[in-house]
């Protein structure tokens, strides 16, 4: 037994769950938790730090920087997916399956079954990472805005780390288990349990 993947399903496990982004009815409900988190937090930002300083943001308005955040999150949304594939490579050192099908990108090890921590880990990573780097980010730069886009591109993130939390409250609240068994295929992901 590997302590972070299977090659198999082992005997004595069962397909729990599956949670699939290429089922309309799976896509949609991710979609509108997405939709409801960057909303909420656009407006947060929007009126804790935003309104406030408004006549500054837009003195501090240079469609360069326009064009960097126009930029930046796609290239942020490669990072992400990276690092998930990161952590997959370091740990399980199997092939990974990267992806395009919008509205989402996605990164899975699609012939291998994860174990719970191997999946937690994958799953924490960019969600822990990228909210470091743009708080750190948001702190050292003082440009209005650029602090603006700056909580633009987090809420986004977390808006697009809408799945990586569903994935995440899973293995805390329902697959409590070390023993619990994950196949990533990206788009889809597979839960298995002993029975």
């Amino acid at each position: 037994m590997n302590r972070y993947y299977e090659e198999k399903l082992p005997a004595g496990y069962s397909e729990t769950l599956v949670i699939d982004a290429n089922d309309k009815k799976q896509r949609m409900l991710l979609q509108v938790a997405a939709i409801i988190t960057v909303a909420a937090l656009i407006n947060v930002f929007f009126f804790i730090y935003a309104l406030p300083r408004l006549d500054e943001i837009a003195a501090d308005f240079k469609i360069v920087k326009c064009i960097c955040f126009i930029i930046a999150y796609p290239l942020y949304v490669v990072l992400h997916e990276l690092t998930h594939g990161l952590v997959y490579k370091v740990l399980t050192r199997k092939k990974l399956a990267f992806g395009f099908k919008p509205p989402s990108a996605f990164c899975g090890v699609p012939d291998i079954y994860t174990y719970r921590f191997t999946s937690l880990l994958s799953l924490f990573a960019p969600l822990t990472v990228y909210s470091a780097l743009f708080v750190f980010m948001f702190f050292i730069i003082n440009e209005p805005f650029s602090r603006a886009m700056i909580l633009l591109l987090f809420a986004l993130h977390l808006s697009g780390c809408s799945g990586d939390l569903y994935g995440i409250g899973l293995f805390l609240f329902r697959f409590k288990s070390p023993a619990t068994l994950r196949r990533d295929f990206g788009p889809k992901q597979v839960y298995c349990t002993k029975d």
